[in-house]
């Protein structure tokens, strides 16, 4: 029984068995992609999905071809129902620890796959790592670490240069480390960025970070 799997879905598809990593065919690839990614499935949600434009007959057919090839490959690996398909609780599988891939540049999720629900789930892997970012940040600001909460407010901005709450948490943490003029500069950068590609203006809860410290040192307008 395969009870030690990886599937590697974070920067391209890579399926490690205990005998080492393993050759996988196109179609068993998507099925392991799309279990991993989706947890348990109905068999013709499968079928439909990974196998589309065809006829229920033939892509049901095509998904038990797929299934019989699997277990032969990784015995185990697949658990089934008489209407549903999943992977065996052993297998390890690296989007669930995003924790790892902390950084600057953001999990890239199976280049090159462009199959639509490969899209959905790349969108909603950037959307967890964004929120892992900044809950971390979160959490160093509040237990007094500003230095580790900047370096992660700053993967989180790098990540997606247009998300405010990231922003924020970068202002936070260089205030709470005592770089005001640092603060300020990042916040006129932002004023930019935000005035070049979406027209607007930072909302009030970037610029009430500053507050505390207005009656003692009073704000100079950023351009």
């Amino acid at each position: 029984m395969t009870t030690c799997a990886e599937i590697r879905l974070i920067g391209g598809f890579t399926l490690v068995l205990p005998s080492g990593q393993t050759t996988v065919a196109e179609s068993l690839q998507r099925l392991l992609a799309f279990l991993a990614l989706r947890g348990p499935t109905p068999r013709t949600a499968l079928a439909g999905t990974l196998w589309p434009g065809t006829c229920d007959e033939r892509s049901m057919a095509s998904l038990r071809t797929a299934v019989w090839r699997l277990r032969r490959l990784a015995p185990g690996l697949l658990v089934r129902t008489p209407g549903t398909l999943e992977l065996s609780p052993g297998a390890r599988i690296d989007v669930t620890r995003l924790a790892e891939f902390a950084g600057p540049a953001w999990p890239n999720l199976l280049p090159g796959w462009y199959d639509d629900w490969v899209l959905m789930e790349r969108e909603r892997l950037r959307h967890r790592y964004l929120r892992m970012l900044e809950a971390s940040a979160t959490t160093a600001l509040d237990s007094g670490q500003p230095a580790v909460a900047l370096d992660r407010a700053l993967a989180a901005a790098a990540a997606d240069p247009l998300r405010e709450s990231a922003h924020r948490l970068v202002i936070r943490a260089l205030l709470a480390d005592g770089n005001l003029a640092a603060a300020r500069r990042h916040l006129g950068l932002v004023r930019v960025l935000f005035r070049e590609h979406l027209g607007v203006a930072p909302t009030e809860q970037l610029t009430d970070l500053f507050r505390p410290m207005e009656a003692v040192q009073p704000m100079q307008p950023v351009a």
